[in-house]
């Protein structure tokens, strides 16, 4: 036996594709062979490792996990080493919340077990790995998206849960009304020009921009998207995943975009000057361009940009305008109580724009009567739309001060803020959670929440 035809047994056998007997065979070769020798030892802790990871109860427990996050509308299952014990929690309306601990011995069997599911290397634990893994679960097909890290205390994991054949939300279906509405369209109709949607981490970037393609995914016209990773399949429209092994990043798919004749592209994500550049170029050769952008607010945009190295004179010309949105948890309607708003939310309600506080506002309860988390259930967005006019255009491109075109951009939007205040008084969303999502949100002069 060659030492080639023992790496391929021994490639085989860790997939599962081999018998005892070839199993048998490769480890005499391992014990016997010099050429091999360094190997062996490391080969042969990689079958105890499967041996383990493959166990009947730790792949129940993983099932029942990843069963029960589906159940309870989890988006994530994170799998935490602590000093003495093991925590797995979920992660509910934007919320981690504790649902098992496990002693410390448990923790490595159950983060090899996610990493053979994944098809991530068990022997190695000195560097950080990822992986994903397709399983059907509580009568949903599921793609979950695998990230082991090296901690201190251990290995610890997060696996992040997507749904492969969900329903896109329309426009409608995420609350974009009234005027951000409005605006939203005039927008994402224009024939050319970069539109963004714009906040922080987990916000519902990806889901309003796969809204607003289904929105604009026309037979009339070409779309294309460039995807990392591709996380749904919109029939109709041309996806492009990243692979940067290959030379494929966000720059080069873009570029390979142009050659394709498309009339909408979306780019999943501005991260670097070169993207930047490469979504600029595209909406000043008559193409209508969405991406993400991580920023506070809608106007945060134009500086975000501007500090990339997009210059100003092009920013102004291809900038059509964005959209900003962050997720706040809705009240459970079974559960909500009224009571007297503290000092600090009248006076935040007032930074928002209201003018008459009402003598009570809606809280959370914890009645425990209900299926609810915490008084909370599901979560809703607030939104702000930020345009483009001729005068910020002009401003940009003559080099006025940034935080004075930002100043009048604000006084020319309905902000963000005032939003979540008509949803607290609409008695949708708690005053201490609207506070909470948006205390990162910039505050402009007295005309922004005019």
């Amino acid at each position: 036996m060659k030492c080639e035809d023992c790496r391929t047994l021994l490639t085989g056998h860790l997939r599962g594709e081999l018998d005892e007997d070839h199993r048998a065979d490769v480890e005499a070769h391992l014990a016997t062979c010099a050429e091999c020798a360094t190997e062996a030892e490391g080969a042969r802790r990689v079958l105890v490792l499967l041996e383990r990871a493959s166990e009947e109860p730790m792949a129940k427990v993983v099932n029942d996990l990843i069963e029960r996050a589906v159940r309870e509308r989890a988006s994530d299952i994170h799998v935490q080493a602590l000093s003495d014990t093991c925590v797995v929690r979920l992660r509910i309306d934007g919320m981690l919340r504790d649902v098992l601990e496990l002693p410390a011995t448990a923790r490595e069997l159950l983060v090899d077990r996610v990493k053979l599911m994944a098809g991530l290397s068990l022997a190695e634990r000195r560097v950080a790995q990822e992986g994903r893994i397709q399983l059907r679960a509580a009568d949903l097909d599921l793609d979950l998206r695998v990230s082991v890290v090296p901690g201190v205390l251990g290995e610890s994991a997060v696996m992040r849960l997507l749904d492969r054949h969900v329903a896109i939300p329309t426009l409608d279906r995420l609350g974009i009304a009234g005027e951000p509405r409005r605006r939203l369209d005039e927008l994402i109709h224009r024939p050319n020009g970069v539109v963004f949607v714009t906040g922080p981490t987990g916000s519902g970037k990806t889901t309003t921009l796969y809204a607003v393609l289904q929105e604009l995914n026309k037979r009339s016209a070409h779309v294309m998207s460039v995807e990392d990773p591709v996380e749904v399949q919109i029939d109709g429209v041309t996806q492009i995943p990243v692979n940067v092994r290959s030379g494929m990043d966000f720059p080069a798919c873009m570029k390979v975009c142009r050659r394709q004749d498309p009339d909408v592209i979306l780019c999943g994500e501005v991260r670097d000057r070169e993207t930047a550049e490469a979504v600029v170029a595209l909406a000043l050769t008559g193409h209508l361009v969405l991406s993400a952008l991580h920023t506070p607010d809608s106007i945060t945009t134009m500086r975000r940009l501007i500090d990339v190295g997009v210059p100003r004179f092009l920013l102004s010309q291809a900038l059509n305008g964005a959209t900003a949105q962050v997720l706040a948890r809705r009240m459970c309607r079974e559960c909500r109580k009224q009571h007297p708003p503290t000092k600090a939310e009248v006076a935040w309600l007032h930074e928002a724009g209201v003018e008459d506080v009402p003598a009570k506002v809606w809280r959370a309860g914890q009645t425990g009567a209900c299926r609810c988390h915490l008084g909370h259930i599901g979560r809703m967005a607030f939104h702000e739309v930020f345009t483009l006019d001729e005068e910020i255009r002009r401003k940009l491109t003559d080099g006025d001060d940034l935080r004075e075109i930002e100043e009048l951009a604000a006084s020319r939007r309905r902000s963000l803020t005032k939003n979540a205040a008509e949803c607290v008084l609409s008695g949708e969303v708690s005053v201490e959670e609207a506070m909470r999502v948006t205390a990162f949100v910039p505050r402009y002069g007295k005309r922004a929440e005019a």
